[in-house]
């Protein structure tokens, strides 16, 4: 997957790209494809999981290592490797909030946010209640700042992290948006959601973009990320095929969703 991805990167000449090497054999494969990489100074603890620790526990390493970024004063995009590159995505960056995130969302509703009722009949007259809601940003893919708000999000979440089994995204999330509350101390982090056909999700390219034949024509996106599909490496291929080559057909034979 890191090979498709620095492969689409290369193609189109972004300079600015940094790979966080976690092991030996991912230095190798910089060093003899010429990619810019960082191998940080031993840490037993980092190292152990960098090794041989689960998906989730490699992501949450990342929140950590960010820190040291933006301490230097750089703003950082963050990308896991089952992302495919088809435009510069620093062209598209509004630069404006302390966090910039693509989004699980699949629609205007999902991906921005909406008023759901609750309905509870035994309330009588005040039996509906509106909710705000909103899917959550992916934790894979997003750009932050070097600001205050940003380097305590990236403590809170490593925190949390250390002391918790949970998944790295619920955390992520919940450190955004939780207000502050009894007992707790919300987060002021200004954040922005991403465009979902600009910065796009697997669900939004395989359930809908492949079927509509004017989206197909109209749509470019930036980056498309495997998040929704465990089968990455297939359907990132077939991405470059899709976008970079031109096959009409290279997305057709892939299920909508997980199933075989």
């Amino acid at each position: 997957m890191l090979e498709v991805q620095f492969t689409t990167i290369k193609k189109l000449g972004i300079p600015n790209y940094l790979v966080v090497a976690l092991d030996d054999e991912i230095v190798d494969l910089c060093e003899s494809n010429d990619i810019a990489f960082y191998k940080r100074d031993p840490d037993e603890g980092l190292d152990s999981v960098g090794k041989s620790g689960g998906n989730h526990a490699v992501s949450s390493l990342k929140f950590q290592i960010l820190r040291e970024f933006l301490q230097l004063g750089y703003g950082v995009l963050l990308s896991d490797v089952d992302i495919v590159y088809l435009q510069n995505p620093f062209n598209h960056l509004y630069r404006d909030s302390d966090v910039e995130s693509m989004t699980d969302g699949h629609n205007n509703m999902t991906a921005y946010g909406y008023d759901d009722v609750f309905d509870e009949p035994s309330m009588g007259w005040a039996r509906y209640a509106h909710t705000m809601r909103i899917w959550v940003y992916n934790s894979g893919f997003f750009y932050i700042r070097p600001t205050i708000p940003s380097i305590e999000l990236l403590d809170r979440v490593a925190y949390r992290l250390a002391h918790e089994t949970a998944w790295d995204q619920a955390v992520f999330n919940e450190e955004l948006f939780f207000p502050s509350h009894p007992g707790y101390d919300g987060l002021f982090a200004s954040r922005r959601t991403m465009d979902y056909y600009i910065f796009m999700n697997s669900k939004v390219l395989f359930k809908t973009v492949r079927k509509d034949g004017e989206l197909r024509k109209k749509v470019k996106p930036v980056i498309v990320h495997v998040n929704y599909h465990p089968d990455k490496l297939p359907r990132m291929r077939a991405i470059v095929e899709f976008y970079v080559n031109g096959d009409q057909e290279a997305l057709k034979s892939f299920p909508d969703g997980s199933e075989k």
